[in-house]
């Protein structure tokens, strides 16, 4: 309805960066709606503050996500986490985080480009990740916990991240059950897919998606 007033939402922000956390902090000060109960920098303090307030949404750090995750399971409390981290996506970590966040932030992005996302979630009705399966897929914040599509096949998606972890083509071979000549096609194949000139730009770009970054 028109005008009607949004519930409001505790909040709890679990941050290792003092710098991130200000920055943050003061983009939430435009949403009455969201009432930050505490500020932690460590894990510790940040399961004292769950333990004391038991916030309806978290805003945490990707480090942390998943011993997070781990301790409201296990103390059987229910939270919405937004993942609040340095990197554009998610990269090679994007399927476990899916499993336990609501969406992703990257704090290089603008506050005006990320609030609505954070509004969003904070306006949901799911008391937590995967409360309602289906209807968290079709949430429009799923989409932020996945990395950029690559023009990549499924097999070459595979070889391009064990390339960023640092495996060699002998190792990937063992452990996809292919030749190493295989390998080196699927590598040749990448680089022409994605315009690297060399093995040494493979790599490269392999890590930094890995890692979150923007290739």
């Amino acid at each position: 309805m028109a005008g009607e007033r949004r519930r409001e939402t505790t909040l709890l922000i679990l941050l290792a960066s003092e710098i991130a956390t200000v920055g943050l902090t003061a983009a939430l000060a435009s949403r009455s709606q969201l009432h930050v109960v505490a500020i932690a920098h460590s894990l510790e303090q940040g399961f004292a503050a769950l333990r004391k307030h038991a916030p309806e949404m978290i805003v945490s750090g990707p480090e942390w996500l998943l011993p997070l995750r781990q301790f409201l399971d296990a103390a059987g409390m229910q939270a919405r986490i937004v993942v609040f981290g340095a990197q554009r996506h998610l990269g090679a970590n994007a399927e476990r985080t899916a499993a336990a966040a609501c969406g992703y932030v990257s704090y290089l992005t603008p506050s005006r480009t990320y609030l609505p996302l954070v509004d969003l979630i904070a306006d949901c009705a799911q008391p937590a990740t995967h409360a309602e399966p289906a209807l968290c897929r079709r949430c429009a914040a799923r989409p932020t916990l996945k990395p950029p599509k690559l023009q990549l096949t499924h097999r070459e998606l595979q070889i391009f991240v064990a390339i960023g972890k640092g495996f060699r083509s002998v190792d990937i071979a063992a452990e996809l059950g292919i030749s190493v000549k295989t390998v080196e096609t699927h590598r040749e194949s990448i680089k022409a897919k994605l315009a690297l000139g060399s093995a040494r730009e493979l790599s490269a770009a392999a890590a930094d998606w890995c890692r979150g970054g923007s290739s």
